[in-house]
């Protein structure tokens, strides 16, 4: 599997692992404080990244140290807000704003790692916040705190994931989860003194899941912007916005209104909208479908038909066998 694909398939696990995450926080924001909630996921996170780095005999420090402490606090403190929110809004509803996040990511990719602003990024940023406003704007569940909160957590998100980029492959990706969790567990434990309830017997079971549960959509994630295009691969996070929503509306009772759906998937669509630039101009225009249709001609016969997948299909074989036998 190429790096592309790879990425794409880490990314798919992520949204997964989150959207399950979600549901076992939201289970447990009526009970703890968010910096509990923040120490019971990171244990778990913790105690695996040491396992698993001791067993690949590689440095638990990394080779970035200040890039990796920078985007640990970050990422903490992204998920202390998102937390926080929680508590205030649906959980599907506050997931569909914290992502917001890939749109942020453009705009610090900018400036951090010197991308340049495209047309096509104009357009996403604009249809993003027009679905945004209509999730806002017809969700029972939305309040000005909660928005402020999840907005924030957008911000910093966006950071996180591109300053994962920024670290890149030159530390390992268990490295770069060790340090969200070391800190997360530093942050969580600090301020549970000021504020912590017992723990329950009943309770156990959605600790425990929440921590394992987030370390593996935590590791998948930073395998995907590793070794992927951040710009082609963040969208794919938003369909974790309606894997949460089934969570909310078949286990917690959740409704979300048509409009709010509607601008979940104006949201979604916000983002893919760069997929459709083919020649990578940056502007949408004749050539781009032009070029899309140029690929749908696999054999070159001038025109499109079952011929044109059938060739797909047995090049995609060919290709899997080569690399069976390479193996």
């Amino acid at each position: 599997m190429n790096p592309a694909n790879r990425s794409v398939f880490f990314m798919l696990c992520s949204v997964f692992f989150f959207s399950l995450a979600n549901y076992f926080v939201k289970t447990l924001t009526a009970s703890f404080s968010e910096y509990q909630i923040l120490l019971f996921r990171s244990i778990p996170m913790l105690l695996i990244c040491i396992y698993a780095i001791q067993k690949q005999k590689i440095s638990f420090w990394g080779n970035q140290k200040l890039l990796l402490v920078i985007r640990s606090l970050v990422g903490a403190i992204s998920v202390l807000l998102f937390y926080a929110a929680t508590k205030k809004l649906d959980v599907g509803v506050a997931v569909t704003i914290r992502y917001l996040a890939p749109i942020f990511s453009i705009f610090f990719a900018i400036i951090i790692l010197k991308n340049k602003l495209q047309p096509v990024h104009l357009m996403t940023t604009i249809l993003a916040f027009f679905g945004i406003a209509l999730v806002v704007g017809f969700s029972s569940s939305v309040n000005l705190s909660g928005f402020i909160l999840i907005f924030l957590s957008a911000l910093t998100l966006g950071f996180s994931y591109v300053l994962i980029s920024k670290i890149g492959s030159k530390d390992a990706s268990m490295v770069i989860v060790f340090y969200l969790s070391f800190f997360c567990i530093i942050v969580g434990g600090l301020f549970s003194i000021f504020n912590w309830n017992p723990i329950s017997t009943d309770s156990l079971p959605s600790i425990l899941l929440v921590g394992l549960s987030s370390f593996f959509a935590q590791y998948f994630l930073t395998k995907a912007f590793q070794i992927g295009d951040a710009r082609k691969i963040a969208p794919i996070k938003y369909f974790e916005i309606f894997a949460t929503m089934g969570f909310g509306f078949i286990f917690l009772g959740e409704n979300y209104q048509v409009l709010t759906i509607i601008g979940a998937l104006v949201l979604i669509f916000s983002l893919t909208v760069t997929f459709l630039d083919m020649d990578k101009n940056g502007t949408l225009n004749r050539a781009d479908f032009e070029t899309f249709v140029l690929k749908l001609d696999v054999n070159n016969d001038g025109k499109i038909d079952h011929a044109d997948f059938k060739l797909f299909f047995q090049n995609l074989t060919k290709k899997k066998n080569k690399k069976t036998s390479e193996d």
